[in-house]
């Protein structure tokens, strides 16, 4: 637990308060990152928290969703809070469904006689604890507006409200306006029974193995490419394919700027340099990203 502090950076208080679940939060999400980068070098999703703990502090990497969430379940188990697994539906908008239970895991954790929701592997989660309210509108540190939807008793909603003009071409630099009216979007559903992550191993390994898009393409294989998500203080950068993009919100605006990645040495020095991720074999993981590209650019001149 103190390796694990310590490699999110996290020196403050440890009282099981809700000041330290959000200062919790925010070191985690600031500091691992949300990538695949496992995926293209033969990787399998990990069911052990320990495992996970292990090759976050060790190895200097991130990981899928559950392994994030369920790694940081295990550390605030650690540190006294009640918080158990939840199982979440991705909501798939090109085929307006809810994608298959496994898709996602995010956390639970119970406060004297308030529930909270945490989730530091969801790039659109809200950068605070959202406390367990039906349709009450949460506001973060960068004034992005969340709620939570009830549906029954145990099956609620993440819902947020969207820049919407983000939805226009991802690789341009520019300014984001919001819409001043902009709807309700679903992100995802999720149980409020709680799981155990070991417990949930099939149904995560079926998802992540076989899930296809619309299109019939498999999301995570070796084949799809290269994806790296850390937030920051004000935003969040990402790396996708050979672009590297950075989005900072700002007096209500959002910035994006791209940057073009050319060679495979540029590209690990972005994922060290940007994401801190060391230990990915580079020798299995750049050949991939070459091949896959030069595919593509075939592909495009037929």
């Amino acid at each position: 637990m103190e390796a694990y502090l310590k490699t999110i950076g996290y020196g403050g208080l440890r009282d099981v308060t809700t000041d330290t679940l959000k200062a919790l939060q925010a070191a985690h999400a600031r500091t691992i990152p949300l990538e695949n980068l496992g995926f293209m070098c033969g990787e399998k999703v990990l069911h052990c928290p320990l495992a996970v703990c292990r090759r976050i502090v060790l190895g200097g990497r991130g990981g899928a969703s559950p392994e994030l969430n369920g790694a940081y379940c295990w550390l605030l188990q650690q540190l006294g809070f009640q918080a158990t697994l939840v199982a979440c539906e991705l909501y798939n908008h090109q085929s307006s469904s809810f994608l298959p239970e496994g898709s996602h895991i995010a956390v639970l954790v119970g406060l004297g006689r308030k529930r909270f929701l945490t989730d530091i592997s969801c790039p659109t989660f809200s950068k605070e604890p959202m406390v367990i309210v039906p349709h009450k509108v949460q506001t973060d540190a960068v004034g992005s507006r969340h709620r939570l939807r009830r549906h029954d008793e145990m099956t609620w909603s993440f819902q947020k409200m969207f820049f919407t003009r983000f939805e226009g071409p991802l690789f341009e630099e520019c300014d984001i306006a919001p819409d001043p009216n902009p709807p309700w979007t679903t992100v995802y559903r999720f149980s409020l029974i709680p799981i155990v992550l070991e417990d949930f191993k099939h149904l995560t390994n079926v998802f992540y193995q076989n899930f296809k898009s619309p299109k019939g393409e498999k999301l995570f294989s070796p084949k799809k490419d290269p994806l790296v998500m850390r937030h920051t203080t004000r935003g969040r950068k990402f790396l996708l394919g050979k672009r590297f993009c950075t989005l900072v919100y700002k007096e209500g605006v959002a910035r994006k700027t791209v940057t073009d990645i050319d060679t495979s040495e540029e590209m690990a020095d972005v994922i060290w340099r940007e994401f801190g991720i060391r230990m990915v074999d580079e020798k299995q993981l750049m050949p991939r990203i070459d091949l896959l590209y030069d595919q593509k650019v075939r592909r495009s001149s037929i």
